[in-house]
Formats: structure tokens, sequence, C-alpha cells
């Protein structure tokens, strides 16, 4: 490429990323996070959260359950670094313990920490940090696939792209997948195109190996391009690839070893994706995880309506193909189809093999985002004048209510823990306690965004360690009053909640999010105090109040944790 189109792309490609910058730095700042970002700090800084009771450690960091009332401030130790920090073994301890995901992303998050701090905005500019480094690769990939054209339509495609968008500020590792699987794309292109260079053999062993130890369901974007790679060696003589293959097969065995323990052990979440899928809600998860990587409507909510126009669209660009003469695309095009071919497809055909319904989560499907983007625009780029132009434009209008929900959002309407935190505060005080049933990371979420010193019980009914009545009559002893906060509670009413509900005085029932069978409530009751010692406290504290000062309660499916 001569000096000035390098130039000129160079200039659009920064343009791009400084306006990707400015959308996604915003929604990284905001406050608050969910449980998932909850257990993303507690696993960073060491700290298990989803073990059996009774394998805890505390010396080594394990959440266990207070037995009696502590403040909130000794619940947020779980979340901020120790002095001296841990270190990667009691980092790769903890997730194994506790998550289904393999640890680098952890051990990078750890790092990261370190420089940033553990706040709600450092946690997510990791994520966002991983989503504009993905952006020159993803030019890259494209141009070399396509021409600039493309690499114009794909870059600014993903920094409009809802999805996109929204989890490139979610303190979660799928930025990080985008960009490990982009990388792991070009280093593919260049050996078909090079042959076995040493650099860039050492490298794609390295990224395969990181990416398959960030997240699982980045294997199927590994055997995508290994299939490709196989398929059009180019000037890569295919025992090499073999043996490249089996480097990384080497380099993750140690931790794989683990993976069936690891998926087999009891966690509090318990077995959620445990539900087998008939044929016909497999074959729909093809669709749904496909749509859902260029839906402007979401977990942030939208307007569903969209979703039917998008269909259309892309209908639409489908015949102008036909009418083309078809998809012909080129063998290096094909990467990005069996790209996205695989983690779309990856993980229904896991579903028919474990029985399990990932295929309904819609974010295992994001590490195939970047391939979306590319095959999008190929599609658009071979029907550019006129199809190609409608489409992109009503696309990007389809987009827009969505855009503007994950603008407005808080992370999960279904886990509002700062708006939680803004109900109790001025309401609790040294007599007062705050019941928080939920799951670890719920519990540490509610914690997180109250004052430090706010008396607190976490009542994990799963973590059977409560005894009835026992404990609520000794939690609740010289106790005024009582606000009970239900959030991601796995669906199982607490026993102390009835016991409540049968002692004391219920003054308000206030729902903050209400929709499927899953609920946030805070339930405030009084306790009956025959001495008079509660009455001043009573008459003194404002009334709680009647709605969220700052919620909005979108009707979204609850997607799991």
């Amino acid at each position: 490429m001569s000096a000035e189109p390098f130039r000129r792309d160079g200039i659009v490609l920064a343009v791009v990323v400084v306006v990707a910058a400015a959308l996604r730095i915003g929604l990284a700042v905001q406050p608050g996070l969910w449980c998932d970002e909850i257990f993303s700090l507690a696993m960073a800084t060491g700290h298990s959260l989803e073990h059996p009771a009774t394998v805890a450690d505390p010396a080594r960091g394990d959440f266990v359950e207070p037995r009696d009332v502590v403040s909130a401030a000794t619940f947020r130790r779980y979340l901020e670094p120790e002095t001296p920090p841990a270190g990667l073994a009691r980092v790769t301890r903890a997730v194994a313990l506790s998550d289904t995901s393999p640890p680098l992303y952890y051990l990078l998050l750890a790092f990261w920490q370190g420089l940033a701090g553990s706040s709600d905005a450092a946690l997510r500019m990791f994520s966002t940090t991983c989503a504009l480094l993905s952006l020159p690769l993803l030019w890259g990939v494209a141009r070399d696939l396509g021409g600039r054209r493309v690499a114009l339509l794909a870059t600014v495609l993903f920094t409009l792209a809802p999805p996109a968008l929204y989890y490139a500020a979610e303190g979660r590792m799928y930025a990080l997948t985008w960009l490990l699987g982009l990388a792991l794309a070009r280093a593919t292109l260049v050996l078909a195109r090079d042959g076995a260079r040493p650099v860039w053999v050492v490298g794609w062993i390295v990224l395969a190996a990181a990416g398959l130890l960030t997240h699982y369901f980045l294997l199927f974007v590994w055997l995508a391009q290994t299939a490709w790679l196989l398929r059009y060696p180019g000037r890569l003589p295919r025992p090499v690839v073999v043996g490249m293959m089996t480097a990384v097969g080497v380099l993750i065995l140690p931790w794989y070893l683990r993976v069936p323990a690891s998926l087999g052990a009891w966690r509090v979440t318990g077995r959620w994706l445990a539900t087998p899928l008939g044929y016909g809600q497999l074959a729909y998860g093809v669709l749904r995880l496909g749509g859902s990587l260029v839906n402007g409507y979401g977990v942030w909510t939208g307007i569903k309506l969209t979703m039917a126009a998008q269909a259309v669209l892309i209908l639409a660009l489908i015949v102008a193909l036909l009418r083309r003469g078809g998809a012909r695309a080129t063998p290096e095009q094909r990467l990005a189809t069996f790209w996205l071919v695989g983690s779309v497809v990856g993980p229904v055909v896991l579903d028919l093999l474990r029985h399990t319904a990932t295929s309904r989560i819609e974010r295992y499907a994001l590490p195939g985002l970047p391939a979306a983007m590319v095959v999008l625009s190929l599609a658009l780029d071979r029907v550019f004048r006129p199809v190609g132009i409608a489409v992109l434009i009503g696309t990007v209008i389809a987009w827009l209510p969505g855009l503007r929900e994950v603008a407005r959002s808080s992370p999960r309407a279904w886990e509002p823990f700062p708006t939680i935190a803004a109900h109790l505060a001025g309401w609790t005080g040294s007599r007062d306690l705050v019941i928080v049933s939920s799951i670890p990371s719920g519990v540490l979420g509610v914690a997180r965004y109250v004052a430090p010193e706010t008396p607190m019980v976490g009542w994990i009914e799963a973590l059977g360690g409560r005894r009835m009545p026992e404990d609520a009559e000794r939690l609740t002893a010289d106790r005024c009053r009582v606000a009970f906060v239900r959030t991601h509670d796995l669906g199982e009413r607490a026993s102390v909640e009835t016991w409540l509900r049968g002692r004391a005085e219920t003054v308000r029932d206030l729902v903050l999010y209400d929709e499927a069978g899953v609920q946030t409530v805070i339930t405030y009751f009084t306790l009956p105090a025959p001495d008079g010692r509660c009455a001043s406290r009573s008459s003194d504290s404002r009334e709680p109040a009647a709605t969220a000062p700052d919620a909005r309660a979108p009707r979204v499916p609850h997607s799991g944790g």
C-alpha cells in the first residue's frame, strides 16, 4: 500500500476509534455493577464465592457467611485487593472453586487492578480497553478480506452495534474474547499467506492458548479457524497446522485436566443451565444466537419490534446477494464465515451433547461478534448500491432505540444495587438491621453501595448454614427495624422472611423489579419492642420511599447468572 492511502486509512481509523472511545468510556464510568461483575472483582482479588460452606478456607480469602450481624464494610473486603495482593496461585484457586470459566481473564484483571484500582469504572475500563484495542485488528482483518470499504463498514458497525457497545462496558471477559479472536484471525491469515514463519507460528499458539484459557466458548472460534487453516492452508503445510494444534493442547492441558471436576462441583447458583432442550428449541437456538450479534434489542431492552425489522433487512440483503449470483466468497473471506458459524452453532452442539441450555444465553455467542460484523460488511459491500446502502441505513436506524437504552440503563434491571442503597440510606441506624437474601455476589453487591457502617446479615439459603428460628431470634434481638432485601435469590423464599412476616409488622413492600418470576424487593419491618426502647427511633426516622428515586424497570427476561 502506498503512503497516501495508508495515511488516509490511519486517519479514518483514528476517527472511528475516537468515536468508539467516547461512547464506551461514557458507559464504563457509570456506577453500578451487577452480580457477575461483582463476581469478577471477587475472583480477581483472590476470593472464592460459590463453594460449599464446608470447604471454605477463610485464610485463603474464601467467602464465609458471617454468623452474626456485621457491618457492610466486612462484606466489602471480598471485593478489595489485599496487602500484599493475592498471588496468581490464589486467584487461580478461587476461579477453580467458584467459576465455570478459565482463569486468564481474572489473572489479567488482577494485574489491571494493581494499576487502576477496584472501582466500578476501573473494572469496566479493562473491558473497554480490550474493545478499543480490537478496532485496529478488526480494521486489518476486514481490509485483508474485502478491502478498505469493508474495513470501514466493519469498524463502524462494531462501533455502533448495541451488543458491542453494551458488553464493551461490562466487567466480564467478553471484550477480551473479541481481542483474542481477532488477533488469532490475523495470525491465521498471515500464516496461510506467508507460510510457517516462526514468530507467527509461536504467536498463533500463544493466542489460541490464551483464548482457550479465557472462555471455554472460544474453543468454537479456535476450532473454526483451525478448520479453515486445514481446508485452505495456503503456504502453510498441514503437518505444521497439526503440530501447532498439539502445542496448544500441551499449553492448556494443566487447566483442562481440572475441567470435569470443576464443572461438576457444587456451587451456590446450582446447575441453572442443566435443562435439556428439544430439537425445535435447539434449531431456534441457532437463530437466537446469530440474531443476537446484530440485534438492537437485548438485555439492555429497546424496542422488540426492531428485531422483526432487522430480520426483513437481512432477508432483503440475502435476496440481493442471490440475484447477484450468490454470495461467492474467496477462501480468505470464508474465514469470517467459519468463525461466525462456529460461534453460533457451537453452543447448540454442546447443548445437544451435554443436555444443557447454553444456547438460550445470547452472550455465549459473543466471541463471534467481530466475525458477524465482517460477514455483514462483506455482504453490504457486494450489493452496496443501492441495496447495501439501504440495509446499512435501516440497520443503524433499527439500532437507535437499543443504543438509547444502553446509554440510559443500569447494568441489569433486576439487580439495582445502587438503587437499593439509595432507599436504605438514612433509614437504617445502629439499632436497625439489613438482611439480604441472595447469592454471595448479591450480598456483596448490596454491601458495596450502602454506607460502610450499615448493620447487615447475609442470608444465603442455598448454603444451609442458618438454623430457624434460633438464628432469626438471635440476629434480630435488640433491633428496632429490619429492611429485608430479596434479590437474585434463585427462586427460594428465605425462611427468615416467613418468620419476619409472622413476628414483625410489615411497613411496606417496595418492589424494584418484578418480571417472569424474578424479583428485587425491599420489605420494611418494625419489630415488637415491649419496653419502648425503639419508640423514639421509629418516630424520628423517615418513611421508606414509595418508589425508587432513579429506578426504571424495563421488562426484560432474566438470562441467568
